[in-house]
């Protein structure tokens, strides 16, 4: 996966996108999993009274385990099916496997957490000291507690299959942090409460978290990257936030995510949100009724801590994160009630910190620096949106491809600009390829505010209601072979100094008020070869404003309302030759 975007860079690109992705989601799938012992030395069930208190007796147990087992000796053990109370968390300890098939526990009301991996009051240990440990099945009722039901730290190995984790209050229902090797496969999260008041910290359903005691007074605070995690095959409804991390270690990152084939609903927030991490496959997932559906942070002005573990300098970002979301399907809409953020299916966002952070509560003195993101790919996903589709912030060396989008809210009550991919914001290196793009109530393709795309190539934007695609003070290398149908202002449209180094191959069909191809403002081009422009209610091709363009040749323009090429005054052509205009006013006007 390392060299992942370096390989796919170039005219191969594309043709390359599946083998590459195929492989690196093998490579990490892989991890996460770990190698596991059999578990087939002692097999203890225990078998607690009907609707009775369980703790006694399961801890009973798990504490045996924890003076007896080891890696050639590995203890199960069995709760008898039923339903219980529980007056206080279970610990369990290294090469355990609890068995809770068929068993609900409820959390008594002063209860909180249910089950922690370690010891009971705060855990000592450093390092992942704890390895080996199961949890299959159970249905763990956190009764509204103000507490996280399951803690996994300092930790190895660590399995949760088939549970149920629901109706936690103001907290998370699952916390990982300090973790070389998790899985949490088939469990279903939901019916998690957090008050709106409880700003900045959307609390996730499952969080990755990082060992500072602010976050995790459980445990021995330690710089322990988590690494090495797949969740999949789960659902989440009816959670603030469903995956991911609201905190992060300057110049550490949490690496070998992945995020496969899970199913979100009614997400109050963002169904999966990354901070800081490298080398995460987020694929195959369902998102449904969510205000924002996947969320790549690099880091943010809260939650950001330093360590003496690693430097407390700023330290440039790696050119290749590795990070690649694909084949996901989206349905955003909703507000989030905890941050004034718009809807979006898929945003990538660096940060660009221009002075210190001033340290608080909830963050350090994080120095300043660009904290970009790059190496990412967001490739075949299916969007659907109340606002914007794919948003990228100060990112690098990234592409977006091959995504459906469309927008499916209410443009009478549009009062922004909704776009179906934007760049902005800096960053350079982006290929925006083959995407369809349609009903966006502004722009289907918007590059701006300093952003730089290398190639926009192949993108199919239909029925916009003002331009196909946009550069307003950015740049581009080639525009080529798109697609615009009934955009309602302009089909390509550079302006306010933009400039792209080839506008060609492209076929832009039906602009009801505007032109075809416009430069405006100090924009350019290299050149402007090559395009068919129909049915266009002003001019087929129209440079103006002081832009220019080196050469424009071998374009088709078919019914434009005035022109068929109007170069203004102010502005300049180098070369025009071989044009073929047609059913219009005036066929080319230079002046």
């Amino acid at each position: 996966m390392a060299q992942l975007i370096d390989t796919m860079k170039g005219a191969g690109m594309r043709a390359m996108l599946g083998k590459c992705l195929a492989a690196t989601a093998l490579a990490v799938c892989l991890v996460g999993a770990g190698a596991t012992a059999a578990y087939a030395d002692t097999v203890v069930t225990v078998k607690p009274k009907k609707g009775a208190d369980a703790y006694k007796a399961i801890q009973k147990e798990l504490d045996k385990a924890r003076k007896k087992a080891s890696t050639k000796n590995q203890y199960t053990i069995k709760v008898k099916k039923g339903s219980y109370r529980l007056s206080h968390h279970l610990s369990i300890f290294s090469n355990t496997r609890l068995d809770l098939s068929g068993v609900k526990l409820k959390a008594t009301k002063r209860g909180g957490h249910m089950i922690k991996v370690g010891a009971s009051s705060k855990d000592k240990k450093k390092g992942y000291a704890y390895k080996n440990i199961t949890i299959k099945g159970g249905d763990l009722n956190n009764n509204g507690n103000k507490a996280t039901a399951v803690l996994v730290a300092h930790a190895k190995n660590v399995k949760l299959q088939g549970m149920k984790v629901h109706n936690s209050k103001d907290a998370h229902l699952m916390e990982v942090a300090g973790v070389n090797g998790l899985l949490v496969e088939k469990c279903k999260f939901y019916d998690q409460k957090q008050n709106k008041k409880a700003k900045p910290l959307t609390l996730e359903a499952i969080q990755l978290d990082i060992l500072v005691s602010s976050h995790m007074p459980q445990y021995r605070a330690e710089a322990l990257p988590t690494k090495n995690v797949t969740i999949r095959n789960c659902s989440f409804n009816n959670v603030p936030r469903a995956i991911g991390s609201h905190t992060a270690f300057l110049n550490s990152y949490t690496t070998d995510v992945s995020i496969l084939n899970n199913k979100f609903t009614n997400c109050k927030s963002a169904a999966i949100q990354t901070r800081n991490y490298q080398n995460c496959l987020i694929e195959g997932n369902e998102i449904s009724k969510t205000p924002r559906g996947i969320v790549i942070e690099t880091i943010s002005d809260t939650g950001t801590y330093m360590t003496s573990r690693f430097s407390k300098r700023y330290k440039k970002p790696p050119t290749n994160q590795n990070i690649v979301v694909r084949n996901n399907t989206i349905s955003v809409k909703g507000t989030d009630p905890f941050f004034k953020v718009e809807n979006e299916g898929i945003r990538v966002a660096g940060m660009d910190l221009k002075k210190k952070l001033k340290k608080t509560s909830q963050t350090d003195a994080i120095p300043k620096g660009n904290y970009y993101a790059s190496g990412v790919i967001v490739g075949n996903n299916r969007i659907s949106t109340a606002a914007h589709g794919i948003r990228l912030t100060d990112t690098y060396n990234s592409a977006v491809s091959d995504n459906m989008i469309t927008f499916k809210g209410n443009p009478r009550k549009v009062r922004t600009g909704f776009y179906g991919i934007q760049f902005l914001n800096g960053g350079a290196g982006n290929e925006i390829l083959g995407n369809k793009i349609q009903d966006f109530c502004t722009n289907g393709i918007f590059v701006s505010a300093g952003a730089a795309a290398s190639r926009i190539e192949d993108n199919v934007v239909t029925n916009v209601g003002k331009y196909g695609i946009s550069l307003l003070n950015a740049t581009a290398g080639r525009i080529a072979g798109n697609t615009v149908t009934r955009a309602k202002s302009h089909g390509i449209f550079l302006m306010d100094g933009s400039s792209a180094t080839a506008i060609s191959g492209n076929t832009i069909d039906r602009v009801t008020d505007g032109c075809g191809i416009t430069l405006y403002k100090k924009s350019a081009a290299g050149s402007i070869e090559a395009n068919k422009v129909m049915d266009v209610a002003v001019s087929g091709i129209f440079i103006h404003e002081r832009s220019h363009a080196t050469a424009v040749t071998g374009n088709a323009v078919t019914k434009a309302g005035k022109y068929g090429i109007f170069v203004e005054g102010s502005s300049s052509a180098k070369t025009m030759r071989d044009n073929l205009i047609s059913s219009t006013t005036k066929d080319i006007v230079i002046r």
